[in-house]
């Protein structure tokens, strides 16, 4: 399937496939080099999110990760959601420092800095 790029070429035929020139830059492109440009990054960051996950299980051990779960990680921050406001305690006054030094021994220094926890929003 093709798109194009200005509504107004979009009722042209197939013949006309190849670039046309009258006036505007409007480029005629496949759907699929379309996706595929889209698709990959998500799978990319849908990769590292598992990872995250299967690291963060690793380093918070059953009895935290059943009560977290991985937000995301902005400007070297991982988010974690906390599912109730007694395990945020818990775990922010003394566990934090722990999980933190161990999160970063599991990935490339630099890329997490800091641990934030929130509790989960409904």
């Amino acid at each position: 399937m093709y798109l194009c790029s200005d509504a107004n070429e979009s009722g042209r035929r197939k013949t006309g496939m190849r670039k046309q020139s009258r006036g505007n830059n409007t480029e005629v492109k496949k759907l699929s080099d379309m996706l595929g440009k889209i698709v990959m990054p998500v799978k990319r960051v849908g990769k590292l999110n598992k990872n995250l996950r299967e690291k963060w299980i690793k380093v918070a051990g059953e009895a935290i990760s059943e009560h977290t779960e991985v937000g995301m990680v902005k400007s070297g921050i991982l988010y974690i959601e906390v599912d109730s406001a007694m395990w945020l305690h818990h775990i922010s006054s003394f566990k934090k420092e722990e999980l933190l030094a161990s999160i970063q021994n599991e990935f490339k220094r630099g890329y997490i800095s800091d641990i934030r926890f929130r509790v989960r929003t409904l």
